[in-house]
């Protein structure tokens, strides 16, 4: 391949790259905090068959506008380097990707440089066919909310409003026949005397062979077929709009109304709130609020718009952008040998490693935004797993076991969903608590041994690293009954009298909670009561009541610290790792770190800080994870994998280990290959 392409090609693909890196950058950067992971699950939990459904209507809607690009083009001009069909359909392809960069829709530039510095047609041929097409685009938009209007009126759902926007079309595309027809010709007569000035010529011949051209096209006869295509562009347009609204509220939002009348609606309220002249990147912003105000004024909750709008347009733009990328880079390959299409890379040996940079930061952004996408948890629930036949026959075997009573709780998903579990000691029984098709996790046991405290996601499935949508819950496990405690409340503990539970809420806040009251008091938070920046997170905190210190994970320039916060609030670093926490004496604390094999357990001195290793599994089993002391101080449950992370996606098991023993010493008590943590440990 010519070096000249192969420079085209990997420009191309290298701006293509860094505006995808950007665009996924800007929409997890952008959002509110609590909605971020919520966003990034609608957009993988959109149906597949909606967003293939998309994909062909876009292919169609691209296919008419080529149709009707060339029957302009055909009868606007006697153009001698009239394009074939599929190279027309090149252009077009590419057209769709580039017309929303730029506000007010002057994206549509980059179709009037495709055919006149790649297929040599006049910019006059050009600029009449696109003008054209504009227009011709309203008429047929005007038609469809004329059939919107009738269909609301046959089923009494009239929306009064809509007649404005229906004038208001039928006022601008007047107005633009008018412009483009008796208005261009009497403007080009008034700028006749202005010809021989060198600094205007150029600009009057180009006005002067566009209204010859309009002027051509307009005897040819041709409006009833220009205005079928055109309707036919915007029926595959909103067919395909409507199929992904579909993907999206289907799986996410059964609640919103789905009419076509009045989903239709939305979609051209968005479209022109996309149109207006907003320096916007994309039309993002714009095109959401333009949609989601028409949602709201039918019915639909706010917050439910915005996140269905915005994830429509992603996933649009995604599509359009793709098809854009691959026509563009097929523009480039067939038609590379015109020399007008770029400028030759001979004599400039700067070029190359130029190309070859951007590309590979394009690259590395579109990559590094990927993988934060990635840090912030599963968007779809983990596989239920299958038992494993061992079970019985090794926990019948363990010596541990049968020396306890008691019980341990923890979070599984095996039965679909992850529930609550408790296995009761000696007998080794295994009982479901919760049932819910919420997601359980984070169990605590009160200091009685007969409630238990968790948190439950607001949604159906919520990855434990999206720290905001989760309610406290109280089980009690005489009667089996459970019930809310506090709305957006995460990670719960126990106060060691077991009168008050404590927890965190919107990521940044210590909130206590008197269980005879209800009443609530922010103990902590980032930003104001503590010398710490708001954004970060307060994980797994824990209480000491004894030493009215706070025990807490957060994000230290991407790793993971812990910190002691103390009676004074002094921001004390103990270490980097995570799940920080108090023995039931507070006499030492323990946490999550690194070892050499894989996840360790440290003991730390909460007055020195100095730690030292306390358990590192010898078995395959060496990912140690969510360590928890039972209320006696001399056992420790905890989870372990034998190499994967994600909390609530990779195949953890509990175990057990007598504080103390030999680090060989410990009791496995799940046996299962779905995910199971979290777990606690009460003995009699």
């Amino acid at each position: 391949m010519n070096r000249r392409y192969l420079l085209n090609i990997l420009l191309s693909l290298g701006i293509s790259l860094l505006l995808l890196g950007l665009l996924l950058g800007g929409v997890s950067d952008s959002a509110e905090p609590a909605l971020r992971s919520r966003l990034l699950s609608l957009l993988a939990n959109t149906l597949p068959l909606c967003i293939g459904l998309y994909v062909l209507t876009s292919l169609s809607q691209a296919f008419f506008r080529t149709l009707r690009y060339r029957l302009i083009l055909k009868h606007s001009s006697g153009e001698a380097n009239m394009p074939g069909l599929g190279q027309l359909f090149i252009v077009t392809l590419s057209r769709n990707m580039f017309v929303d960069m730029l506000p007010a829709r002057l994206g549509e530039l980059s179709y009037i440089a495709m055919l006149n510095r790649g297929f040599k047609v006049g910019a006059d041929a050009c600029l009449s066919s696109l003008a054209i097409s504009f227009v011709f685009d309203l008429i047929a938009l005007a038609l469809l909310l004329f059939g919107i209007m009738g269909v609301q009126l046959l089923t009494a759902d009239f929306q009064p409003w809509l007649i404005g926007v229906f004038l208001m079309i039928i006022v601008v595309s007047a107005a633009g026949l008018f412009f483009l027809f008796p208005l261009l010709h009497w403007f080009n007569a008034k700028l006749a005397p202005f010809h021989s000035h060198r600094w205007a010529s150029k600009f009057i011949k180009l006005t002067e062979d566009t209204a010859a051209s309009l002027n051509q096209a307009r005897q040819a006869g041709i409006a009833i077929q220009v205005l079928a295509l055109s309707v036919a562009v915007r029926i595959f347009k909103y067919l395909g709009l409507y199929l992904l609204f579909l993907g999206v509220a289907l799986s996410s939002f059964p609640e919103l109304r789905r009419d076509i009348a009045a989903v239709l609606v939305a979609l051209v309220s968005a479209e022109a709130g996309s149109a207006l002249p907003v320096p916007t990147f994309m039309s993002f912003g714009t095109y959401e609020a333009g949609g989601a105000l028409a949602l709201t004024v039918l019915g639909a909750a706010k917050t439910a718009s915005v996140l269905v709008m915005l994830t429509l347009h992603i996933w649009s733009q995604a599509v359009d952008y793709a098809l854009g990328i691959a026509a563009l880079i097929l523009f480039i390959i067939l038609l590379g040998r015109r020399s007008s299409i770029a400028p030759t890379a001979q004599g400039k040996k700067w070029l190359l490693p130029l190309t070859a940079c951007l590309f590979c930061a394009g690259l590395a952004v579109f990559a590094l935004q990927v993988r934060n996408v990635g840090k912030m948890g599963a968007f779809r629930p983990p596989k239920p797993g299958q038992p494993i036949p061992t079970a019985e026959a090794e926990l019948a075997a363990n010596p541990i076991l049968t020396k306890l009573r008691g019980f341990v709780i923890w979070s599984s998903n095996r039965f679909g969903t992850h529930d609550l579990v408790m296995l009761t000691l000696p007998e080794r029984k295994l009982t479901r608590l919760t049932s819910d098709p919420h997601t359980d996790y984070f169990p605590r046991i009160s200091p009685d041994g007969s409630k238990v405290v968790f948190a439950r996601s607001q949604e159906p499935w919520v990855s434990q690293r999206n720290k905001y949508p989760w309610d406290a819950w109280l089980l009690d496990l005489p009667t089996g009954k459970s019930r809310l405690l506090a709305k957006n409340a995460n990670t719960p503990t126990w106060s060691a009298d077991g009168k008050k539970i404590y927890f965190q809420r919107q990521a940044n806040q210590f909130v206590e909670y008197v269980l005879a009251t209800g009443k609530e008091t922010v103990v902590f938070e980032t930003g104001k009561s503590l010398p710490l920046d708001a954004s970060l997170y307060l994980e797994t905190p824990a209480w000491s009541e004894a030493r009215q210190s706070l025990a807490v994970t957060m994000r230290k320039n991407g790793p993971v610290y812990t910190y002691l916060i103390g009676p004074d609030r002094t921001v004390r670093e103990v270490n980097e790792g995570c799940e920080l926490n108090w023995s039931p004496d507070s006499s030492f604390l323990y946490h999550v770190g690194h070892g050499e094999k894989g996840n360790v357990f440290y003991k730390i001195n909460p007055d020195t800080l100095e730690r030292q290793l306390w358990f590192d599994s010898p078995s395959e089993y060496s990912h140690e994870y969510f360590p928890k002391i039972a209320n006696t101080g001399d056992l420790l449950v905890y989870g372990a994998s034998t190499g994967g992370h994600e909390h609530d996606t990779a195949d953890y098991e509990i175990f057990l280990w007598p504080i103390g023993s030999s680090m060989s010493n410990t009791a496995r008590l799940s046996f299962h290959t779905g995910n199971d943590n979290w777990p606690d440990v009460f003995l009699y």
